[in-house]
């Protein structure tokens, strides 16, 4: 899914450009923003994905303007200025500020939005491809570092871990606790920075006794990891906070184990975007790593073991990290480095300066790493160079080592990105070219088929042939079954390409009781504030039940409804038709029975991606009945 904030004064090209945009890929969502001053309020109630803005000084609309905003903000979107009449000046302030595209209105709305649509997206996935690259980097900056903390005091290592995971899962606190099984206690350790800034409880308590701590105490429990991306949500777990404790949105608290036993447990709090797998992960490399130094703090051999176990990680590191000293010394490098290097030159590398290979590569190594210890500050760079065999692409960074206050040298990660970035030119390439034949092809084929329909009903038109007109019937028949298949396979295209999301029941359903086109009356929704975790094609769950019950004749009312039985929620669909025969129940979501539909086939794969089962347990004659069973953690009622 990829939510675009459009800014734009221009109203009847406001409303032009969200029927084209989403007409033309449906899983772009367009944010309309009528007033730029309404930009922040914007920004923070929905987190687009990117910020489209017109730019036409004179109505009052200044694109460039709005950019600086965001940039004083700190908000790293992707940005797309529009101008009415562009100049090669606009161009290139456009370029020189680090705008990623610069379009101009002045052309045809097809083009022009097929145009922007394209742009829309590559700007999008460029900045998260960037932002995972980024998060990668830090996290192995950070396993470093944490490898070479075996000298430090665990309090110290403690506070770095903390710090870390808050910064890697984007949370803005965090806390870390031991667990004594023998005295069944929770002590806690250590506060992150902004925890203990934005905390205000007095007389904070270090031990908890297990049997007085709520949720807090459940990954000591359980043994796994806990999440809670709703913390107002009723739950018995949830004892509220203490008075003039901050404020908590969202909570996610990962348990810190060694040999099959709990010996801690953090967490991390208040993240803007919901928790999920890929914090889990982040967390789980840091507490590994933290619980093997606590644990060596013990026992001698653990901590050979941690120190051998990290020594091989950074070996065989699917990155080059290379050691020099403050003249450019290479004083030590892993093997994915060493087989960088062994591609310039044949002769050992340790002891051996950079500018020693006369090679473009390491010129320009040696360049940044000289620039980065003047400095004192972290860099990165990336240098693109030739080999006889092929071009390379390698994103370095850089890390002054110091002494004191002088550098003594330098870290170095080597990236090697050629393949990444060949892949990406041709993912975009091909992403491009499947969504020109996809919309040529749909679109041909459509037009076709209703030229098709439209002689068949003027032959028949012209002839009382009983005979012809049955085989004109087949005809439309076959016709009708060909453009199902088509929107079928189009909708089908799109299941599970996105990431679950948060959505209203009763806005899926009601949005798909209009693509239905469902008499008005007909439909009863029931389902309140209730919200599912799912894929972005629910919509498409509900108009396919919907059709379902309209082909079938005798159907009056259907109702969408909710209950929770033995702590499951559960989604229900009936209607009031003759039901499904009881030796069909078993093929309602099979595509080859004979008499099913394919849009069924839809139903079952969405919910399946989406981690909802479904069943079909209504009363033959007394109307169908689906029960779309929701996993505990991914529904909420909102308040």
């Amino acid at each position: 899914m990829y939510r675009a904030l459009l800014v734009e004064k221009d109203q009847a090209f406001m409303e032009k450009a969200v029927t084209f945009l989403t007409r033309i890929n449906r899983d772009l969502r367009v944010i309309p923003c009528p007033e730029p001053d309404d930009m922040p309020e914007l920004i923070d109630k929905y987190h687009p994905d990117i910020v489209v803005s017109g730019h036409d000084p004179t109505a009052g609309m200044d694109g460039f303007t709005l950019f600086k905003s965001l940039l004083r903000r700190s908000d790293n979107f992707p940005f797309i200025i529009m101008v009415s009449n562009g100049s090669q000046e606009l161009a290139v302030e456009a370029m020189n500020l680090g705008i990623d595209f610069y379009l101009i209105k002045d052309r045809p709305p097809r083009e022009l939005f097929n145009d922007l649509t394209d742009k829309i997206i590559l700007a999008v996935e460029k900045r998260r491809i960037d932002e995972e690259r980024s998060l990668s980097e830090r996290r192995l900056k950070a396993l470093v570092r944490l490898a070479k903390m075996h000298s430090y005091g665990f309090s110290e290592v403690a506070h770095f871990v903390l710090e870390e995971m808050v910064k890697l899962t984007r949370s803005e606190m965090g806390y870390f606790a031991l667990y004594d099984e023998k005295r069944d206690l929770l002590t806690m350790y250590s506060w992150s920075q902004a925890g203990m800034k934005q905390c205000r409880v007095e007389d904070k308590p270090i031990e908890y006794p297990m049997e007085t701590v709520g949720i807090w105490g459940e990954p000591v429990r359980q043994k796994r990891a806990i999440i809670v991306n709703d913390y107002s949500a009723p739950s018995p777990l949830i004892k509220g906070i203490p008075k003039g404790h901050v404020a908590l949105d969202r909570l996610l608290m990962v348990p810190l184990m060694h040999n099959g036993k709990v010996i801690g447990t953090a967490g991390v709090a208040n993240k803007a975007q919901p928790y999920d797998g890929s914090d889990i992960n982040q967390m789980a490399l840091l507490m590994d790593g933290m619980a093997s130094i606590y644990m060596g703090r013990m026992s001698g051999e653990a901590r050979y073991e941690t120190e051998r176990r990290y020594e091989d990680m950074l070996h065989f590191a699917p990155v080059g990290i290379m050691v020099v000293d403050n003249q450019g010394l290479i004083v030590e490098c892993n093997l994915k480095a060493r087989n960088l290097l062994d591609q310039l030159s044949d002769e050992g590398h340790i002891g051996k300066s950079l500018i020693d290979y006369k090679d473009d590569f390491t010129v320009q190594l040696y360049s940044a790493v000289m620039e980065s210890l003047r400095s004192r500050s972290p860099s990165s760079a990336k240098i693109r160079f030739k080999t006889p065999q092929t071009n390379i692409s390698i994103q370095v960074s850089i890390q002054p080592r110091m002494n004191g206050q002088d550098p003594k040298g330098a870290i170095i990660t080597l990236e090697d990105m050629s393949e990444i970035e060949t892949s990406l030119e041709k993912l975009e390439r091909a992403s491009f070219q499947l969504n020109v034949v996809d919309r040529m092809t749909f679109l041909e084929v459509s037009n076709q088929l209703q030229i098709i329909n439209g002689y068949v009903n003027f032959v028949s038109s012209m002839s009382d042939d009983e005979v012809l007109e049955e085989h004109m019937e087949r005809i439309l028949d076959a016709s009708g079954r060909i453009q199902e298949r088509m929107r079928f396979s189009r909708d089908f295209r799109n299941v599970g390409i996105m990431n679950s999301e948060w959505q209203s029941v009763t806005d899926a359903v009601a949005q798909a009781s209009l693509a239905a086109d469902v008499p008005e009356g007909m439909l009863q929704i029931n389902t309140g504030n209730l919200e599912v975790l799912a894929d972005p094609q629910l919509p498409k769950v509900f108009e396919n039940l919907m059709a379902m019950s309209l082909q079938e004749e005798g159907v009056t009312a259907i109702k969408v409804g909710f209950n929770i039985i033995d702590g499951r929620m559960r989604i229900v669909y009936q209607d009031d038709g003759k039901g499904v025969a009881e030796e069909h129940k078993d093929q309602v979501f099979d595509a080859s029975a004979s008499w099913a539909a394919n849009g069924m086939y839809l139903v079952k794969e969405v919910l399946s991606v989406s981690k909802i089962t479904v069943m079909e347990n209504g009363v033959p004659g007394e109307g169908t009945r689906f029960e779309l069973i929701v996993p505990n953690n991914s529904y909420r009622l909102r308040s």
